[in-house]
């Protein structure tokens, strides 16, 4: 399989997995999940994030796309679009949890240098 996600090919094998529900296409409909997350993670904005942030953030994408496979309408014979936008939003989801996360754990050791017991005496 190449690099990059072929728009029809895309939706033939979405097509042919709706009529059949066969495990072989929907394996390759995983490959193609695989491909739209990592080469959405190669734009400028996830660049610098670390590899296991990385690798998080592509099996949530992969997750969601997986979760609304069923949901993609085929009369509109763009599913890279529709997936993209799903990967794209399970991207961003990650970043505002990791934010309020490191959010967290910044105020926690914050409190936790400036309520020592010698300035409470």
């Amino acid at each position: 399989m190449p690099e990059y996600v072929n728009n029809r090919i895309f939706y033939s094998l979405l097509k042919e997995y709706r009529e059949t529900g066969s495990k072989k296409i929907y394996e390759e409909i995983g490959k193609c999940f695989l491909l739209i997350s990592k080469n959405l993670l190669n734009r400028e904005r996830y660049i610098n994030r670390t590899p296991d942030r990385k690798d998080e953030m592509i099996s949530d994408a992969v997750y969601y796309m997986c979760r609304y496979i069923n949901k993609f309408d085929l009369e509109r014979k763009n599913p890279f679009a529709y997936f993209t936008t799903i990967a794209k939003n399970a991207f961003l989801q990650n970043i505002q949890e990791y934010n309020k996360r490191d959010e967290m754990f910044t105020s926690i050791e914050y409190i936790d240098n400036t309520d020592t017991m010698e300035n409470l005496l």
